[in-house]
């Protein structure tokens, strides 16, 4: 299998024997592809510094296997600066990427969720809502996204003014009396995230508990090197 010019976001890169880089890049027509970039470890040309998380490239390999051989890559001329908090967002939305997207699986809408994305952290957009957009929209894309707006038990629309409980698998419903408090959504949060709108600082809390409830099962034990990083910088 060859293709050619395929535009891609480089997520990660790592050594790979002496000289080689293996590399993680997110495509529109394939997903997350990996591919090892013979000899560029060795080379101290410019083109080298292309190949760094965040760049966009146009990029051909070959092969079948896990073990794909990048053959050539070319800017695609769109640079990218993140700083600060907006660039360890930028290094979650990829470890989020790369830790979740099965290989060779695409997600042409996700690759334009993700790009959308990281336009917002270069402008400096609010951090919050947009990594909740782009967590519930990589669940959705992986199978495992929830209606906002439906109560499933109850075969109904979320109301603003009732509580409700989150089954992962299932959704939301209406909350019976014996709940603990703490455990409720109420509707009108529910209903603020489906819509995407995180101006009430509840609805925000709502949200980025949903999205790290629904994201543990997915991610396991192992804990996201990029929110330790975060945390570490945050403290010093």
């Amino acid at each position: 299998m060859r293709v050619d010019l395929q535009p891609a976001y480089i997520l990660h890169t790592r050594p790979y024997r002496d000289t080689s880089l293996l590399i993680d890049f997110l495509t529109p027509d394939f997903g997350r592809v990996t591919a090892v970039a013979r000899g560029v470890r060795k080379n101290k040309t410019p083109k080298r510094q292309l190949l760094n998380p965040f760049s966009r490239l146009l990029v051909c390999w070959q092969g079948k296997t896990d073990m794909k051989l990048l053959t050539s890559f070319e800017s695609d001329n769109h640079f990218l600066s993140l700083t600060a908090n907006h660039l360890y967002s930028g290094f979650y939305l990829n470890e989020l990427l790369v830790r979740l997207l099965p290989e060779m699986d695409g997600h042409n809408g996700l690759y334009f969720a993700y790009e959308q994305s990281l336009n917002a952290l270069q402008n400096k957009d609010d951090i919050e809502p947009l990594l909740r957009e782009f967590e519930f929209r990589l669940l959705t894309e992986l199978g495992y996204g929830l209606d906002f707006g439906a109560d499933v038990r109850n075969d109904c629309t979320i109301e603003a003014q009732e509580f409700y409980e989150c089954h992962i698998q299932e959704g939301f419903f209406r909350a019976g009396a014996e709940v603990p408090e703490q455990f409720l959504l109420k509707g009108e949060w529910l209903l603020a995230i489906a819509a995407g709108d995180y101006s009430d600082p509840a609805t925000r809390l709502a949200a980025k508990y949903l999205s790290r409830r629904l994201l543990k099962p997915l991610l396991g034990s192992r804990p996201l090197n990029s929110r330790q990083l975060f945390v570490s910088v945050k403290h010093d």
